[in-house]
């Protein structure tokens, strides 16, 4: 097979360029310092080049942190994105306890709707491992934020909790240093405006 029939590219009327590849690409959407600054919470850590928040179980108090971005032009507007976040133990666990994340999320036309004030939860419950049960271990947990009804351009809300585990819950704080947003893409670029 040539390289030629790997690489499958066309241009449409719109000056978008189109690929069949369905490329992975990742962004960082922006984090709301501004709220954590005015509330004086999630409280901020640094654990050598890596700042982050210690997060303890949200309970009505801003526990929480709040990211936003534009859905990418390039995605390819059927796959769901995927909100991924790094964390790691703030002190020693035991093995099998559990922390829970909440993702919710909502997004709108910027200039053409309403602000929701409603949003759609996604939770995701994770269990110390054997082996990494120590301060510092760190996990990566993937949110699925669903396609359906977002469009390339909407403007997308992230919060983050962390909310009460099903089972017997880790004795610390977790701490987020590391969140992005994984999409597929089948656009490689557009017409200038």
């Amino acid at each position: 097979m040539s390289g030629a029939s790997l690489l499958s590219l066309w241009r449409q009327s719109s000056g978008i360029l189109y690929s069949k590849l369905g490329c992975k690409h990742t962004l960082r959407p922006d984090l709301d310092f501004s709220t954590v600054a005015a509330l004086g919470k999630p409280t901020a850590v640094v654990l050598g080049a890596f700042p982050g928040f210690s997060l303890p179980i949200h309970s009505a108090d801003n526990e929480e942190l709040f990211f936003h971005t534009k859905v990418p032009e390039r995605w390819d507007g059927t796959t769901d994105l995927k909100f991924k976040v790094c964390v790691y133990l703030a002190g020693a666990e035991t093995i099998g306890d559990v922390f829970k994340l909440q993702v919710s999320h909502a997004h709108i036309v910027c200039g053409g709707e309403v602000v929701p004030s409603g949003v759609t939860d996604v939770e995701v419950q994770q269990a110390v491992l054997t082996d990494r049960e120590a301060q510092y271990d760190a996990y990566m947990l993937e949110f699925a934020i669903p396609a359906a009804g977002m469009s390339v351009g909407d403007k997308l809300g992230l919060r983050l909790r962390r909310i009460a585990a099903t089972g017997t819950a880790i004795d610390g704080e977790i701490v987020i240093f590391d969140a992005n947003l994984e999409y597929k893409r089948d656009k490689l670029g557009g017409a200038w405006n």
